[in-house]
C-alpha cells in the first residue's frame, strides 16, 4: 500500500465537503449516521470496502438492517477515481 495515498485519503476523509468523518465515527469522534470504521479493515475485505464505496446500498452494514436504502450515496458520484482510490487506501489502514 502506497502511504502517501493513505495521508491523502485521509485528509478527504477528514476534511472534504463531502468528508467520511460526517457520517462515520473513528476513533470516537464523527458521527453515527453510518457504522463506525474503526478497526473495519480489520473485519471486511478490500472488496467489500470498494463496493460499499461505489454501491453503498447493495450490503447494509451489521446494525443499520432497519434501513432498506442506504442513506449514503455512491462515492463515485463525487470523489474522482483518484480520490476514491486514496480513501480506500486509508480504509486499508483502520485495522
Amino acid at each position: 500500500m502506497n502511504l502517501s495515498h493513505a495521508k491523502r485519503g485521509q485528509q478527504l476523509f477528514l476534511k472534504h465537503p463531502a468528508a467520511c468523518i460526517l457520517c462515520h465515527a473513528l476513533n470516537g469522534q464523527g458521527s453515527n449516521v453510518g457504522p463506525a470504521l474503526d478497526g473495519i479493515a480489520s473485519r471486511t475485505t478490500p472488496a467489500y470496502i470498494h463496493e460499499s464505496l461505489m454501491e453503498p446500498s447493495k450490503v447494509i452494514a451489521k446494525g443499520y438492517e432497519q434501513f432498506s436504502v442506504s442513506p449514503m450515496p455512491p462515492m463515485g458520484d463525487i470523489f474522482s477515481p483518484q480520490e476514491l482510490s486514496d480513501i480506500e487506501a486509508f480504509i486499508q489502514t483502520l485495522k
